[in-house]
């Protein structure tokens, strides 16, 4: 038979996290300059429709296509502000997407509540067609905002993750960024993910010759 307190009390520690979470999002993260530029990608999810195995399209303001991010953490669930929320377990995040030039800088902003982020987790996996890859932890790990969440649920934090990337021994075509909870009861508000190509030579060798300067090459159309 369930035990009718024990759900209770669950039911009273997710409704205080969803209440919290309506308005955390991202607090005091990381913007790069070059955020929209031709050079550039902006993925980002600000709601999230699939708790476990499926993809979440990203929906954030701004944002680009061409990413999707999945949650194989057992136990997970969609709160009715749209987060994904780890009530039976860790939420373990991967986030899948393509590139189209060498990649120079990376970064994480992770909003969330309740239990905290297990910063040694954080993973970015550079990939190519020929089975190449490289696994790297990052260079930059920012907390940018912490606070006490009500009702003793935890903090409210904005985490910020940086990768500077130089010397790629080969031409990737694919990104992976890991993270995961360090227990259950984290709900994760919102993710975005910025990334930086390398400027192309032949392209600024091209527009050098013309005279124009101060114009970044633009990436091909997905």
């Amino acid at each position: 038979m369930f035990n009718r307190n024990l759900i209770c009390v669950v039911g009273i520690g997710v409704s205080s996290l969803v209440a919290a979470s309506a308005s955390a999002d991202f607090i005091n993260p990381i913007v790069p300059p070059w955020r929209g530029a031709p050079d550039a990608d902006f993925y980002g999810w600000e709601s999230f429709t699939s708790a476990f195995g499926g993809p979440n399209l990203t929906n954030y303001t701004g944002t680009e296509s061409g990413a999707a991010l999945f949650n194989f953490g057992g136990g997970a669930l969609i709160t009715g502000t749209g987060n994904l929320y780890g009530a039976g377990g860790p939420l373990s995040i991967s986030i899948y997407g393509g590139l189209t030039a060498q990649v120079n800088d990376v970064i994480l902003n992770i909003a969330s509540i309740g239990t905290i982020i297990n910063t040694n987790s954080v993973r970015l996996v550079i990939s190519d067609n020929n089975g190449n890859s490289l696994s790297v932890a990052p260079g930059v790990s920012e907390l940018r905002s912490d606070s006490a969440a009500p009702g003793g649920q935890g903090q409210i934090q904005t985490r910020a993750f940086r990768w500077l990337l130089t010397g790629m021994p080969f031409a990737a075509t694919r990104f992976e960024l890991d993270f995961a909870s360090q227990t259950n009861n984290l709900s994760l508000d919102a993710v975005s993910a910025d990334i930086h190509y390398v400027p192309v030579p032949g392209v600024f060798a091209m527009l050098a010759a013309s005279g124009i300067v101060g114009i970044r090459p633009r990436r091909r159309t997905r």
